[in-house]
């Protein structure tokens, strides 16, 4: 049915007016007929294309092929080609590591300053003695300080005396001795038991003190 005969039917039951895209009619409620649609046409892709313009692509194919095969062969070529890394090496002594192409020494200790040599100690300061109560003996005279300079300037001579290297030094107050002469500070060394005791080690104290002699302490 066209399109000018739609616009112009009625519907086939009870003939009432109907529009041409009105699939049933108002009166009667009776389904219209409808035109049917046009079949399509298939075309085949391809259709009509000459079979010969397919022949280049296997060709082609073989082309590609083998330019992958020779890529291939190249890349293994030039690998075998590459030289080997120099394995590491040790020599004995020092200590030498080649690795490609790279030399590693150890690094040189810092230099170290000598530890200053110790000093030598000291002999120690023999003590002061002092002349034993009512005790009557020998000795060795070093010098006499007067009372009146005071009894730390024969305490100093005596330490001089006791840093020279001799012994048993010490003052004493010549105003309780008899035997001495009274108002003086006399440095001594030694107590003996006789003169010749004592005459037997005043060449040492001369060493020290020139002046030095022997006399008798009577208390």
């Amino acid at each position: 049915m066209s399109t000018e005969q739609l616009q112009h039917a009625n519907c086939p039951s009870c003939s009432a007016a109907v529009d041409p895209n009105q699939e049933y009619c108002v009166d009667c409620g009776s389904r219209l007929p409808q035109e049917r649609p046009a079949k399509l046409v298939r075309t085949t892709v391809g259709a009509g294309r000459d079979p010969r313009s397919a022949g280049w692509i296997v060709p082609a194919l073989l082309g590609l092929v083998v330019a992958i095969l020779g890529t291939g062969a190249a890349l293994a070529i030039s690998d075998d080609a590459q030289p080997e890394a120099a394995p590491p090496t040790a020599t004995g002594g020092s200590l030498t590591i080649t690795r490609a192409l790279e030399t590693l020494t150890p690094p040189e200790p810092p230099a170290t300053t000598p530890a200053p040599a110790p000093r030598p100690a000291r002999p120690a300061v023999p003590r002061a003695i002092v002349w034993p109560p009512r005790r009557r003996g020998w000795t060795i005279v070093l010098l006499s300080v007067p009372q009146n300079s005071g009894r730390a300037a024969a305490a100093e001579r005596a330490e001089v005396a006791r840093r020279g290297g001799l012994r048993r030094v010490g003052v004493l107050n010549s105003s309780r001795f008899a035997s001495l002469h009274p108002g003086y500070y006399v440095v001594f060394q030694g107590v003996f038991d006789s003169e010749a005791e004592a005459t037997s080690v005043v060449r040492r104290a001369r060493s020290v003190f020139r002046p030095a002699y022997v006399r008798e302490i009577v208390p």
